[in-house]
């Protein structure tokens, strides 16, 4: 009996060394696979965090007065003014003498993530015409909704001519969320038919702990953190808006982008730019419905550029955009390179100065006088 004790007893001590070996193991295989993805997280970390700062009403702006050398690849710098945008100088309130200006509102599509300042579409349509003058106001990983609400509170602040409010589909389902890669942000709603803006003051929870805020995803991959969710009561988050709802905001928002054009004596025109999957894919079609349908109630300008990605060959495709695994920047890749920035630069040029409206404007306005 003695004997089948001890057998007992050293059976359950080897169970539990295995048990506890396999624990260990099982730890520091998720801690190893965690630095793993953490070290390649960092080196495509978004360039905005080393450019950008907190904002209490858009979630995050451009630090101003910098420059970074170098930093989507070797010669592609990134400088900003003392206005907060990306560009070379200041700007004016209004205009120099023969030039018509244009702001360029959107996303890092039209920051030019990857390509330097000269060489943003938005820039080059200045390039393209010597009476043009473009202010950049892109910033990445904007909404609609936040691009939006830069335009009403810093863009309005400046005279100008025409402007381009330009977006991908993205970024209508960005304003379903409150945060962006664990950034807060802005949240837009309408109530009684007015535009709402809520979750402002934006939380700057993600600026005391940038670390978190980056690597978030990350941290979730950890077996602790899922045994901890696993244990702790569900959230009470609100379920996030269906896409009617989102329509409806979008179809304020562009009534209130009317409105203050009007009231700047500004030429109103919305773009939506084309990615590389709008070539083959057709996530983007309700929205460019809707968008049809409602611009046109409104009779607002729309220019739809993915109709003109799609008539294309396909073999043109990877000169427009950035590749995965270049040279650039690694979070580059599927933004514009910089012949798909001239690309965008001359569609949009060829339509506006098409425009008798524009084309009037134009003729009162000589650089050279």
């Amino acid at each position: 009996m003695s004997r089948l004790r001890d057998f007992t007893k050293n059976v359950l001590v080897g169970l539990i060394l295995v048990l506890l070996g396999f624990v260990l193991l099982e730890g520091l295989s998720s801690i190893l696979l965690f630095l793993g993805d953490m070290l390649r997280a960092s080196r495509g970390a978004l360039a905005e965090r080393t450019h950008t700062r907190y904002d209490e009403l858009l979630g995050w702006v451009n630090v101003e007065n910098v420059t970074i050398d170098d930093l989507y690849g070797e010669g592609l710098y990134l400088r900003t003014n003392s206005q907060g945008f990306r560009a070379n100088q200041d700007y004016d309130v209004t205009p120099p003498p023969g030039k018509l200006r244009i702001i360029c509102s959107g996303d890092s599509f039209t920051l030019g993530y990857g390509v330097d300042n000269d060489h943003t579409w938005c820039q080059l349509l200045a390039g393209l015409d010597g009476r043009f003058e473009t202010v950049n106001l892109g910033q990445g990983g904007y909404g609609i909704d936040q691009a939006y609400l830069w335009y009403q509170r810093d863009g309005t602040r400046l005279q100008h001519d025409v402007h381009l409010f330009t977006f991908i589909t993205a970024d209508f389902w960005r304003m379903r969320y409150r945060t962006f890669h664990g950034y807060a942000k802005p949240f837009l709603d309408v109530r009684d038919g007015e535009l709402i803006v809520e979750n402002v003051p934006v939380p700057r929870t993600a600026f005391y702990a940038p670390w978190i805020a980056r690597n978030m995803q990350l941290v979730d991959r950890l077996r602790t953190v899922q045994l901890l969710r696993s244990l702790l009561p569900a959230g009470t988050d609100s379920e996030l808006p269906g896409e009617a709802q989102t329509r409806e905001v979008l179809a304020k928002i562009i009534e209130e982008l009317a409105a203050l054009n009007q009231s700047k004596g500004s030429l109103l025109v919305i773009v939506l730019l084309p990615t590389q999957a709008d070539y083959a894919s057709n996530e983007s079609g309700s929205l460019r419905r809707f968008l049809a349908q409602e611009l046109n109630r409104q009779e607002i300008l729309y220019f739809d550029l993915i109709r003109d990605l799609r008539q294309l060959p396909p073999g043109e495709l990877p000169r427009l955009f950035i590749q995965e695994g270049s040279e650039t920047h690694e979070a580059a890749g599927g933004h514009y390179s910089v012949r798909g920035n001239e690309y965008i630069a001359g569609l949009l040029y060829e339509r506006l100065v098409a425009m008798p409206s524009i084309a009037s404007r134009l003729a009162t306005h000589d650089p050279a006088n």
